[in-house]
């Protein structure tokens, strides 16, 4: 059964995109058989930073006219991606029942890891996604209003599973210490506020080849892997493997 895990952030433009393909890139250069599912339903792009052209997307999936594995791309280093769909609307209010379908699907993949880069905000469907995942990661920006759409998330999958198996990125930060303080200084709004307590991977630096990367349609594992970002991204990989046993 693969091990489903929910990338997600309070607020868009955090970069947890970018996080969510270079950490399956890294967990499958790991040995790690790795799929990714492009949760925001509606308006997907993970395929544009991973530069394929799908056929198929996730709503031939859920509309029952294909199987997972007959729309699922072969993309760099070998991880697997289910696109999303663009510009469809009906995707962002699906039944509780179909993401339940949906979700059981993912799991039963031959898949060591699912990693599902949901939509940024705190939407009933995103919320009910995230919270089925066995682990999540809440990406983070150091300024007030990311810090408060991330404890929102929090707060949200706090009352819907609990903390456990919670982990806190924080992205472009100027050094590891920086990050470090910053994960003490939300963990400290959790434990204060939810009696709960998060996780900490590591933290992702500043890198301006990060948009770079993007512009340029190529994951950044591939356009640069001697990038401050991806030499993060990979030690966050490799602790999340150990944190979770999946090595």
């Amino acid at each position: 059964m693969a091990h489903l895990i929910g990338i997600a952030s309070g607020k868009g433009g955090v970069g947890k995109t970018t996080m969510t393909i270079n950490l399956a890139i890294a967990l499958q250069k790991s040995g790690l058989t790795t799929l990714v599912l492009d949760a925001d339903l509606g308006l997907a792009n993970a395929q544009l930073m991973l530069g394929v052209k799908p056929t198929y997307t996730i709503s031939d999936l859920l509309s029952g006219n294909m199987a997972l594995d007959e729309i699922e791309l072969n993309c760099y280093a070998g991880v697997g991606l289910i696109p999303g769909a663009s510009g469809k609307e009906a995707l962002t209010n699906l039944s509780t029942p179909t993401l339940l379908d949906l979700i059981d699907l993912l799991k039963a993949s031959p898949k060591q890891i699912v990693l599902l880069d949901t939509a940024a905000g705190i939407s009933k469907q995103n919320m009910q996604l995230l919270s089925t995942c066995d682990s999540k990661l809440i990406i983070f920006l150091d300024e007030p209003s990311s810090i408060a759409d991330a404890y929102g998330v929090l707060k949200i999958q706090q009352s819907k599973s609990g903390l456990e198996s919670t982990f806190l990125i924080p992205n472009k930060v100027n050094d590891q210490d920086e990050g470090k303080l910053l994960y003490k200084k939300m963990n400290g709004l959790c434990m204060s506020f939810l009696s709960e307590s998060t996780q900490y991977l590591g933290s992702i630096r500043k890198d301006h080849k990060v948009l770079t990367a993007i512009r340029s349609r190529s994951p950044l594992a591939k356009q640069y892997p001697e990038s401050l970002a991806w030499h993060d991204i990979r030690l966050i990989a490799e602790h999340l493997a150990k944190s979770l046993a999946l090595n």
